[in-house]
């Protein structure tokens, strides 16, 4: 009798399991399928219209970031003191006269620059073969293609030097002049010029106010060739992402998008009132009877702003299509139509998916009873013997899965209670152990025992990093490799714990004088090598004295005053890794060669 109701249990719990996986698999298909055939559009739209957002943003931070670079390169130009001392003799030569005879003057020389067709003539070349113009022509050199034209003109606005010939010599009422002089002011202005003739591309003119303390004394005009940049940004975006980038003008024509010639398409009117508001949004607009989804977001700096403006004009001698007081737009659209897919092709995947997981779990659930279901009834009857007194009574169950471990836990949770638990104490500082030494095992493969430095395998990670991220955003990258000066008279002279010490000393003075984020670390023996982020050359020539000066002025432990020599270099674009090390290495031999307690750059 009590075989039969057990059996009957076995059969109750296996039928009980089936049906209520297939219940529920089936339920859920069902719910799934009405839910997400009323949601999924919407859901999916809005999905995509944030993405698109997030995409437009980032663009538009990336082309910022490519704006202000080619700013932050033409202020560099124009800090130079060459440049300064020119304009300073060319303003003394206007200065002397008179307000109208100074006019007249500057007239004349327009007029004959104009006249002048023989780029050989002695008048042309006297402002394109001068100092200060050869001086822009190897800045041509140094960022091949970046360049159209690059000239400077005094704070009269005649024309002091040029890398090519101009249309005309004087400036002062051209509006670019106008808006970067600001009365006296100052300010820096980029140039939407459109479509330059002179160069037949698109040209973005970086205007920069040349100033001697407070004064303004000359403006710097380097015409960039912007499309390149424009392009490289839309076609590694596009390569990652669905949908059409577009850089669009505030009134609607597009200025880049990949297979299209520049200004020479417009957007939707319906998108061009959107973007007159100039700001970050999204949208579903129809064009030519189709509806797409579109996000959009502003350059900052093509917004103007104090300290740097933006803007053009419509044509000028030498430009057409010309910016009219417009900034740039990232636009990024989709056509509803494959969105409407995407959604349609998830319902399916859901329902065959659904639809499948039910029929599974059902012979998953039927086969699971009739394993399961037969101990945990002989368990249960255990346990009823059990309850009713019989405490001699245990499991036979002897099986190696969860069921017969559950057995064995209830036949000797008695006798084990104790031994199988550990106190919470001792659990805490078991964790709090393991943590320390996984911590200390991490410094130990990172850093050099003796100096506390990063080691060499740790440099070497590091380095390949930043070469990447310098080819990948032409940040500048420099290297130092510092070698102390006869350390091996030292360790002769006053023993091995003596140059220990000296090494010691030496990485916690050259850490307080280096950056964050420059690492440190030893190289091998008494060499040592920094590698500066984002640090040029010629920064990094200062910060290398500095440290040197540091290091000689350092009293030491014992040995009193010790000196270092310096090699740096910085990352040029075709370097690999070795041939940055070999030159940083080359410039630390020729220090030591030149006589040791020096810095030496290659």
């Amino acid at each position: 009798m009590k075989a039969s109701q057990e059996t009957g249990r076995i059969f109750k719990i296996q039928y009980k399991a089936a049906l209520i996986m297939t219940l529920f698999g089936t339920t859920l298909v069902v719910l799934l399928s009405l839910g997400y055939d009323k949601m999924s559009h919407q859901v999916v739209y809005d999905k995509e219209l944030k993405n698109l957002r997030n995409i437009a943003e980032e663009v538009a931070l990336h082309i910022d970031s490519h704006l202000t670079e080619k700013v932050a390169i033409a202020l560099t130009l124009s800090t130079s003191p060459f440049i300064r001392e020119t304009l300073r003799a060319s303003n003394s030569e206007y200065a002397i006269l008179p307000k109208l005879a100074r006019k007249q003057k500057i007239d004349d020389l327009n007029h004959r620059w104009k006249e002048a067709t023989d780029v050989d003539d002695p008048f042309i070349q006297s402002h394109m073969q001068n100092p200060v113009a050869e001086f822009l022509k190897a800045q041509q050199l140094i960022l091949p293609g970046m360049y159209g034209e690059i000239f400077l003109t005094n704070r009269y606005g005649a024309m002091v030097a040029t890398t090519g010939k101009l249309t005309t010599l004087a400036h002062a009422l051209k509006y670019w002049w106008l808006a970067c002089y600001d009365d006296g002011k100052g300010r820096i202005f980029l140039d939407d010029r459109g479509f330059d003739t002179s160069v037949q591309g698109y040209v973005l003119g970086v205007v920069i106010p040349v100033r001697a303390g407070n004064e303004i004394i000359g403006i710097l005009k380097c015409n960039v060739n912007i499309m390149g940049p424009l392009t490289d940004v839309i076609q590694e975006f596009s390569q990652r992402n669905l949908g059409l980038i577009q850089i669009v003008r505030t009134n609607g024509l597009v200025v880049a998008e990949k297979g299209v010639t520049p200004l020479s398409k417009e957007v939707s009117e319906e998108l061009a009132v959107l973007l007159q508001k100039k700001n970050t949004g999204t949208s579903s607009i129809t064009t030519e009877n189709e509806k797409k989804l579109v996000a959009y977001s502003p350059i900052p700096t093509t917004e103007g702003a104090v300290k740097i403006g933006f803007g053009g004009k419509q044509e000028s001698i030498d430009q057409i299509k010309g910016n009219r007081g417009e900034a740039w737009h990232v636009v990024m659209s989709l056509e509803e139509e494959k969105v409407a897919e995407t959604a349609h092709e998830t319902t399916k995947l859901i329902v065959v998916a659904g639809l499948f997981y039910a029929f599974v779990t059902t012979v998953v659930a039927f086969l699971l009873g009739r394993l399961v279901a037969k101990p945990i009834v002989g368990l249960i009857s255990t346990s009823r013997r059990f309850g009713e007194g019989q405490l001699e009574t245990r499991s036979s169950l002897s099986s190696n899965d969860e069921i017969g471990i559950l057995a064995k836990s209830f036949n000797s949770m008695a006798e084990n209670l104790q031994v199988t638990m550990a106190s919470r104490d001792e659990y805490a500082y078991e964790i709090d152990q393991r943590k320390k030494a996984e911590e200390k095992l991490k410094i130990l493969a990172t850093t050099d025992e003796l100096t506390g430095a990063f080691n060499r395998r740790f440099f070497n990670e590091e380095m390949q990093k930043n070469i990447g991220r310098a080819k990948r955003y032409n940040e500048p990258l420099s290297l130092l490799l510092i070698d102390i000066d006869h350390f091996k008279e030292i360790n002769d002279r006053h023993g091995h714990d003596v140059g220990d010490l000296v090494l010691k000393d030496l990485v916690s003075v050259v850490t307080k004088g280096i950056r964050n984020v420059d690492v440190l670390a030893r190289w091998g023996g008494e060499e040592f090598s920094v590698l500066m982020p984002q640090t040029v050359k010629d920064r990094a020539i200062m910060l290398a004295e500095r440290l040197r000066e540091k290091i000689s002025e350092y009293t030491f432990q014992t040995v009193d005053h010790v000196s270092v020599s310096i090699g740096l270099t910085e990352f040029q674009y075709e370097d690999t890794s070795d041939t940055f090390i070999k030159r940083a290495d080359e410039a630390l031999y020729s220090a030591k060669k030149r006589g040791r307690n020096r810095v030496e750059c290659l």
